[in-house]
């Protein structure tokens, strides 16, 4: 018996950084919105302010380290800027305006690797003899002509015949 396995990508989340309670300033608290959240590659974060106050600069460790953006990787001024978090890893971002940074008002992002969710428990075998499992599972057997079977799951199922 041939038996499928589907697996739906999970899918992106997009962060205002600092929402719903502040925004990109000086009076977030960043490491505890941070702690609040798990991000993933194709996850989104988008930094809102006042481009006459602050500004997004993207640095590496020691920049964070230091609040310094002299070596920065990248710098954004619009006032509504979309960062696109592609892969596994850390990325650091500060405010380049100065004192800003020192001020507690940079953030370090940890991308991480999407889980596969929750062990499910081992498949059943149905009447019909097609092994189920997941949640959300629609499986149709014993069409009119024939034995024929349709899977589909948000998660994952298996399905012989």
């Amino acid at each position: 018996a041939a038996v499928a396995v589907a697996q739906v990508a999970t899918a992106a989340t997009s962060y205002t950084v600092g929402a719903p309670d502040g925004l990109w300033d000086m009076h977030t608290d960043y490491a505890e919105w941070v702690a609040a959240r798990t991000f993933h590659p194709g996850d989104n974060i988008t930094f809102t302010y006042s481009r006459e106050l602050h500004d997004v600069v993207e640095v590496g460790k020691a920049g964070y380290d230091a609040c310094s953006s002299a070596n920065n990787v990248s710098a954004f001024r619009s006032g509504n800027d979309v960062v696109a978090l592609t892969a596994v890893g850390t990325r650091y971002f500060l405010c380049g305006l100065t004192g800003h940074c020192v001020s507690g008002m940079k953030i370090r992002i940890d991308v991480v690797a999407a889980s596969t969710g929750p062990v499910a428990a081992p498949p059943t075998t149905s009447a019909g003899g097609n092994v189920v499992a997941g949640l959300g599972a629609l499986v149709v057997t014993q069409a009119l002509l024939g034995s024929i079977s349709v899977c589909f799951s948000f998660r994952w199922i298996a399905c012989s015949d």
